[in-house]
């Protein structure tokens, strides 16, 4: 039987997490935090406080024993209060907390699980290199050669969010140069982001500001044997649960974005009037606003299917991968939309929606292009490979 209610705790952990950010996040400190590209610690760790970080972690290690539903929920109205916060949380709950969680030992997720659900680590993927980002499995040069008891890494990645403020990475290393089968040539690490060798520098963006995106050098840097994530050569089937988890995080949080962004010109359009009456009742605009709608909730019903399949360990790629199409999609046509509605004034500071518009152009390019995602989608109707 079929049953879309979220249950009695969903209910009241959304409504707590639509007061906090009401609360604690009007407007116009969103965009202070947006224009000094900086993401106060004192707000993460007022994130920490409420039980969010370790929400969809075991309570042995100071979480909440949340699902992957529970996650994306949480993240949902995160994101419909600040997007970039979303974002912060989906780095360090998914690349680290998720993947320590379901292939990390006793020890690995002791010492870093209870430190990400305190807010005491903050976490980034090491994963993109300048050759590919989608084609991963061909553009790893990134290697990682075992010398005594220590992994020694060089190399480059590029496009790492959030690697100036993170304790830590997951980081993804060739570390077989000659395997019998492709995929078994890499490993997934725990990383100090601050280990000798390593070198981070900015790159300067036009959206999520107050998470910086960068480039990061691997000059010689050693890695403990202890901290290797699973089996050694293993860490691209491991690597693909991270990535599955990914792509439904990212498509609640862009669910979460089209959510502000269309309470936003619902909000304007009543109030602003033209021509003696509200611009709400024109009906070119009601159209465009509720294309919106109607797109977001079709979205929603995607999210939260994928979700589902996850959280019961059900094949869920396809899913997955069909919830961050869709819901990256209407989150941009949300933000196009509300730049319209608003008019002149969404192209200004007084309002959200330029920021919505900025953010939101990112995810129709990652973390997988929408493109490449129709290409996979393609593979699995057996239409063919087209790369």
């Amino acid at each position: 039987m079929l049953n879309f209610d979220f249950t009695e705790e969903q209910e009241k952990m959304r409504k707590n997490v639509r007061k906090f950010w009401a609360e604690e996040v009007p407007n116009e400190y969103g965009r202070h935090i947006d224009e000094t590209k900086e993401f106060p610690a004192d707000l993460w760790q007022k994130i920490a406080d409420q039980g969010w970080l370790g929400f969809p972690f075991p309570k042995e290690y100071g979480g909440g024993g949340g699902t992957i539903v529970d996650q994306a929920l949480l993240l949902n109205e995160i994101s419909r209060g600040l997007f970039v916060a979303g974002f912060r949380y989906l780095l360090t709950t998914c690349f680290g907390g998720n993947t320590i969680n379901v292939f990390g030992t006793h020890e690995q997720k002791k010492r870093y699980l209870t430190k990400i659900a305190s807010g005491e680590y903050k976490w980034s993927l090491a994963l993109t290199e300048p050759g590919g980002g989608t084609d991963i499995l061909g553009s790893t040069i990134t290697n990682a050669r075992l010398d005594g008891d220590s992994w020694v890494v060089n190399g480059q990645k590029t496009f790492i969010s959030g690697a100036t403020e993170s304790a830590y990475f997951t980081l993804f290393a060739r570390t077989n140069d000659n395997p019998a089968i492709k995929n078994k040539a890499f490993t997934l690490f725990v990383i100090d982001a601050k280990s000798p060798g390593i070198s981070i520098t900015k790159i300067h963006k036009l959206g999520v500001r107050a998470c910086p995106t960068c480039d990061v050098f691997f000059d010689n840097v050693r890695i403990p044997k202890e901290n290797v994530i699973g089996k050694v050569d293993d860490g691209w089937y491991h690597l693909v649960d991270t990535l599955n988890n990914e792509r439904i995080t990212v498509a609640a949080f862009c669910v979460g974005l089209a959510d502000a962004a269309l309470e936003e010109m619902i909000d304007y359009a009543k109030k602003r009037v033209a021509f003696g009456r509200p611009i709400s009742t024109f009906q070119s605009l009601q159209n465009q606003i509720t294309d919106v709608y109607v797109k977001l909730e079709q979205a929603k019903l995607i999210l939260y299917r994928a979700a589902w399949l996850q959280s019961q360990r059900k094949p869920v790629f396809e899913a997955g991968t069909m919830a961050k199409l869709v819901c990256s999609e209407v989150a941009h046509q949300a933000s196009v939309v509300g730049m319209r509605v608003l008019a002149g004034a969404g192209y200004t500071k007084n309002f959200s929606m330029e920021r919505h518009y900025r953010d939101a152009i990112l995810f129709l390019c990652a973390p997988i292009s929408n493109e490449s995602a129709k290409n996979q989608l393609a593979i699995s109707l057996g239409l063919g490979k087209s790369f």
